[in-house]
């Protein structure tokens, strides 16, 4: 798999995952924003990857 569809997949996976943690604790803690920062981070990183090919 080319380097930018695994990174776009790992921010995905990010996102859906601090989401889901929030849900289930049922508020958001500094550290799930940052996660969810991070995964947003990581689509955009891949995004400009790909972009660059």
């Amino acid at each position: 798999m080319e380097q930018w569809k695994i990174s776009v997949l790992t921010g995905v996976a990010l996102i859906i995952l601090a989401l889901l943690f929030s849900a289930v604790r049922g508020t958001i803690s500094i550290w799930m924003a940052l996660v969810i920062i991070l995964g947003v981070a990581d689509i955009a990183i891949g995004l400009y990857r790909k972009s660059k090919e």
